[in-house]
């Protein structure tokens, strides 16, 4: 339904009983677009991006909640229920009136959840502003789902696992992260375990206790992306989210061990299917290693990209393999986490051949084996694309949500791994490298069934 599955120096201003204070200097996101954040005394963090001429607003919210939070045994999945929770309404605003009213202020209102976070995002003409506000402020601090309503929404997200466990990648992503992680709760997928999900619907009391842990000021973020000016978003938001209270829960995460040698499972898929695998190292967290991350970014784009020499060998001249992925954005996690390379094989390759080429292609660039243009292409391209996905104002609170979240809070976050990334070097990159051994690796592979005859 809701769901899936990135300045100019301003001085402070008084907003009377709720006190705003701007955050240190602003940032200028990529140098072209001015940003302020202000906090209100009950924690909620306003991020304003002024993008004059701009015929929409987004007034997206970051809750820094996601599947990460999910401590409990058999507790999986809420975070990602709550993505749809959160458009059932409240007692001054029941469902039907909420959607009415989003339909008559023009907006384009979705949802979706990740590791680290669940984001809503409602994007509006510029004029509807004032009317969205308090829409949006009603729901977060009161959101009221009735038993039959919070028993109906787990009914829809048990269908929605089960439709996307009917495509392979899901399969193998909850694969991987079991074999991946034996304590940090990235172990779990973000949807969840089935078994949890099913129970969802028995469990009223506990979907209360979740929102008041994490539906605070204190854990969440507004951008305000648009045709908008920093009083004007400000006084909205104090006029209506200023009497908001509750402070964040702080869940027991644990630490994941380090892996010390190669893990791997193999798949047999319940039908007809191309052979695919996933190739996961452990790498570190954004939060504590954020100039790593971007530099990881840039041995992603100049080892998998279209241009590298291993793409072309694999997918262009032998064509062993039909699809060579790795997305720099995966990485971006909090906590130490994963980069992936996803493969799919053309039949008759082996998972082992490709495995091997992969690991080989690391290896030289960790040996230092690696070609001065190539690396200053991968960097020029990463940051390109990083400042051409930012078109829009739902392109920039989106990307300023995710590394805001990654960092564990920090909205000038996108700035300083943009800076990283424009001054990483051959050392740079030869550091990253040596992380990405054998003994860091999660392999999962997935193929058909054999046919009679053990073909």
């Amino acid at each position: 339904m809701k769901t899936k599955a990135i300045g100019l120096l301003l001085a402070p201003l008084a907003l009377g009983v709720v006190d705003a204070r701007a955050d240190a200097a602003s940032a200028s996101i990529y140098k072209a677009l001015p940003m302020s954040v202000d906090t209100l005394d009950n924690g909620l963090r306003v991020v304003v991006v002024p993008m004059s001429g701009a015929p929409t607003v987004a007034f997206y919210t970051l809750v820094e909640a996601g599947s990460r939070d999910e401590v409990e045994p058999g507790r999986s999945g809420y975070a990602h229920l709550f993505e749809h929770l959160m458009f059932r309404g409240t007692r001054q605003i029941p469902a039907a009136e909420y959607e009415k009213r989003m339909q008559a202020l023009g907006s384009d209102d979705n949802a979706f959840t990740t590791d680290d976070f669940t984001f809503f995002t409602p994007l509006i003409p510029k004029e509807s502003l004032a009317e969205l506000v308090p829409v949006e402020a009603d729901r977060f601090e009161h959101l009221d789902v009735a038993p039959a309503a919070y028993k109906d929404e787990t009914g829809a997200v048990a269908g929605e696992y089960n439709k996307d466990f009917s495509n392979p990648w899901w399969a193998m992503d909850e694969a991987l992260r079991e074999i991946a992680f034996t304590r940090h709760t990235y172990g779990h997928t973000v949807i969840g375990y089935k078994r949890d999900v099913d129970a969802m619907s028995q469990n009223y009391a506990y979907s209360k206790l979740f929102f008041s842990r994490f539906y605070v000021p204190d854990d969440c973020v507004i951008f305000a992306v648009g045709d908008v000016n920093r009083e004007e978003v400000l006084d909205l938001v104090k006029k209506n989210y200023g009497g908001w209270k509750g402070k964040r829960a702080n869940p027991a995460i644990q630490a994941e061990p380090a892996q010390t040698a190669p893990r791997r499972r193999d798949m047999i898929w319940k039908g007809p299917t191309t052979p695919r695998m996933t190739i996961a190292y452990k790498v570190p967290g954004a939060k504590d290693a954020l100039a790593d991350s971007a530099a990881l970014g840039v041995l992603v784009t100049m080892v998998f990209g279209e241009p590298s020499a291993l793409y072309q060998k694999l997918v262009v001249q032998e064509q062993k393999v039909i699809g060579l992925e790795a997305d720099p954005d995966e990485m971006l996690h909090r906590d130490p986490g994963l980069l992936r390379v996803d493969a799919k094989l053309k039949e008759g390759t082996s998972f082992d051949e490709i495995l091997g080429d992969v690991q080989s292609a690391l290896d030289a660039v960790a040996q230092g084996k690696l070609d001065d243009k190539e690396l200053a292409d991968a960097r020029n391209h990463l940051t390109s694309a990083l400042v051409l996905s930012m078109q829009t104002p739902g392109d920039v609170a989106t990307r300023l949500a995710y590394l805001t979240a990654a960092t564990g809070g920090d909205p000038h976050a996108f700035d300083r791994y943009m800076s990283a990334a424009i001054a990483v070097g051959k050392d740079d990159i030869v550091r990253v490298a040596k992380m990405l051994t054998a003994a860091h690796r999660d392999v999962v592979t997935l193929s058909a069934p054999k046919k009679a005859g053990g073909k």
